[in-house]
């Protein structure tokens, strides 16, 4: 058998494409080398919408299984999570184009018992709150050995990558009270519900194409007033850069107003463009969120009056009790700052400083998928695509302290004048004058005395 014909009958194997299309598939291809047959047909399904690129390197790996997962057909990866990897899927029956993200506890991570048993958790807890900024969970379920969960497809860009991912950068104030007031309706809906986060940050916090905020992963949720759960004693539960004292501290404690600390770090990495407490390694960035102070946001950020950079010092402040009760109460500051002529009227043009908010731009469909140069499978000239960058549990990374940028060189100021006028800073000061002239004068004198001693030395001999 050739190797053609082995990938060909690996294809149908699969359950992807009927036999027939195989068939014509192969028809199709013009004569080639039999080395080079399976890529080419491979390239031909993908051009036709028959398999994604991803199905596509999975075949000619030889994998013929692993593309079907309760009654939904995965068509790609979409990223990886302390708690399993996430995958774009289809519905094998229902409305076409219908997306779905499946999040899969690996079977390896199966028979941990802790780990089992956190996925259950997250599976119950996920299916206790419904709320429009919330990402829904869709359905649950149990195939063989592997534990998965159907979860809505949130189209967009998380905050982390609209903030730092190419052409990203800080927002605007009234842009971020906005924002994070469509956050806190979900967070508050989930609080209500009896449920902390314990994992707020950036990339948890979606950017949808219309403007709008999805809070994701509940994968670290626990209930309020639950005593034991799951977490461990001297365990870190959350992510470093922006986990509260009392979370680092003991994450069975942690209360709704852990997360709104939590929230503050994420305002503040929103208008500075960085974590609070950036760089260095577990011990110090631990050390530095229970016991230092960030520096002030209206230094770090341009165009953040110091009344909002107070909103933040009180969410991120160390004790619990002096902090916003309640995701309310913070939504009833906050909105006071979602008009730009507020912010105007403080700091005139510096209020403009930062960069106007963008939502990122609406998504492929799935019959676009075909068309994704960066798999490296279809020929061609390349075409703009827009990727989903969802993050459902990634640390957050921790490069080298990025500094405040340097101020805009001003303007030269040349000046007609009919002389050489040396500089300010080249003219010599009269007190450096004076001191100047004594010093000479002295060696001179000094000078003198010691001629004057040799003459009569000369004399009296």
């Amino acid at each position: 058998m050739s190797r053609l014909e082995a990938f060909a009958t690996d294809v149908a194997r699969s359950g992807l494409v009927p036999d027939s299309e195989v068939g014509r598939a192969r028809a199709a291809l013009s004569a080639g080398p039999d080395s080079a047959g399976p890529v080419r047909l491979a390239r031909l399904l993908v051009r036709s919408g028959a398999i994604t690129p991803y199905q596509a390197r999975k075949l000619l790996a030889g994998a013929t299984r692993g593309f079907f997962l309760g009654g939904y057909r995965i068509l790609r990866r979409l990223g990886e999570g302390g708690m399993g990897k996430v995958y774009l899927a289809r519905p094998e029956e229902g409305p076409e184009g219908g997306l779905v993200a499946i999040k899969v506890l690996p079977p390896a991570r199966a028979v941990e018992g802790q780990s089992l048993a956190r996925f259950r958790r997250e599976m119950e807890l996920s299916r206790r709150v419904r709320h429009p900024n919330l990402a829904e969970t869709l359905a649950v379920g149990q195939e063989g050995d592997i534990y998965f969960m159907v979860l809505e497809y949130v189209r967009g860009r998380s905050l982390y990558q609209l903030v730092r991912g190419e052409g990203g950068g800080p927002l605007r104030v009234p842009d971020t009270a906005r924002f994070f007031l469509r956050v806190l309706a979900g967070l508050g809906a989930a609080h209500g519900a009896g449920l902390v986060h314990r994992d707020i940050k950036p990339s948890n916090l979606m950017v949808t194409p219309d403007g709008d905020a999805k809070v994701l992963d509940l994968g670290l949720a626990r209930l309020l007033g639950e005593e034991g759960g799951l977490t461990r004693p001297n365990v870190v539960i959350g992510t470093l850069d922006y986990a509260s004292p009392e979370q680092l501290g003991d994450a069975a404690k942690a209360d709704q107003r852990s997360d709104l600390y939590s929230l503050g770090c994420a305002i503040y990495f929103t208008l500075a463009g960085r974590p609070p407490f950036e760089g260095g390694d577990i011990v110090n960035k631990i050390f530095k969120q229970r016991m230092d102070d960030p520096e002030p946001l209206e230094r770090v950020a341009r165009g953040v009056p110091s009344a909002f950079a107070a909103i933040v010092r009180k969410l991120m402040n160390k004790s619990p009790r002096d902090r916003y009760p309640n995701c309310d109460a913070l939504a009833a500051d906050l909105a006071r700052w979602t008009d730009p002529d507020v912010v105007r009227g403080i700091l005139g043009l510096a209020a403009d400083s930062a960069r106007v908010f963008r939502p990122p731009p609406p998504e492929l469909d799935d019959d676009d998928l075909r068309w994704i140069e960066a798999e490296g499978l279809v020929d061609g000239p390349a075409r703009p695509v827009a990727r989903s960058l969802r993050d459902l549990g990634e640390a957050e990374p921790a490069p080298a302290p990025m500094h405040k940028p340097p101020p805009p060189p001003k303007a030269a100021l040349l000046v007609a004048t009919d002389r050489f006028e040396p500089l300010a800073d080249e003219r010599a000061r009269p007190d450096q004058i004076r001191l100047t002239h004594f010093i000479a004068i002295a060696i001179l004198l000094g000078f003198l005395g010691i001629l004057l001693i040799a003459l009569i030395r000369l004399t009296s001999s």
